[in-house]
């Protein structure tokens, strides 16, 4: 293969974090990756996905000239629930920001086009591939264990709202042709190889529809 021409490739990356994966396709060396969304709450972890993947830096949150109102850009925050504490059940007040901060957090919304909380999202924008690493709180040895179930409300049960999601974009024949999935050894363990067989059912069963 020649490694001097890149393979054009887009993506969605859900549960984005800092961005791992993405960093993980470019070190190949192999593919031109054009990042098209991401999914995450964490409001500094946002920050630091963009200023890792985005460049984003104080003089160029200083220098943006383009910014909605504070309300806003408060109310666009909210409704995506970026910041939102789900253990509290309580949203974060982005009212309360000094100018300055408040802009941070939205330009970082804006460049890496971060559709906040997934089970908001109705729908993804099409791309290649869809990188996913749903929370592995409730499967890792390391928690308390309580799976990922659908409808069980844990962090883990997430990756339903993934399922939902890509059931949505092959009914608009709007599909992935990859699929990423990162997660902890414990998937497979013998407590939760029934809750793992049960999703690549899913997925197996998801016929796309004929263009």
């Amino acid at each position: 293969m020649n490694h001097n021409h890149k393979i054009p490739l887009t993506a969605n990356v859900l549960f984005s974090g800092i961005g791992n994966q993405e960093k993980g396709i470019m070190n190949t060396g192999l593919f031109d990756l054009n990042v098209i969304c991401t999914s995450d709450i964490d409001k500094e972890v946002m920050v630091s996905y963009t200023a890792i993947h985005c460049g984003l830096t104080w003089e160029m949150i200083d220098n943006y000239s383009t910014y909605p109102s504070k309300q806003q850009m408060v109310d666009e925050l909210s409704s995506r629930k970026i910041g939102y504490d789900f253990k509290k059940d309580k949203p974060y007040n982005w009212s309360r920001l000094k100018d300055r901060e408040l802009k941070k957090y939205w330009l970082a919304m804006k460049l890496s086009n971060n559709m906040g909380d997934i089970s908001n999202i109705e729908s993804l924008p099409y791309a290649d591939l869809w990188a996913v690493s749903f929370p592995c709180t409730n499967i890792s040895v390391a928690g308390l264990q309580a799976g990922l179930t659908e409808g069980s409300g844990t962090s883990s049960s997430l990756l339903w709202e993934q399922i939902r999601l890509l059931k949505v974009s092959i009914s608009k024949n709007e599909s992935p042709k990859y699929l990423l999935f990162e997660n902890v050894k414990n998937l497979v363990s013998k407590k939760f190889k029934p809750e793992f067989h049960l999703k690549n059912y899913c997925f197996s069963s998801i016929t796309p529809v004929a263009p």
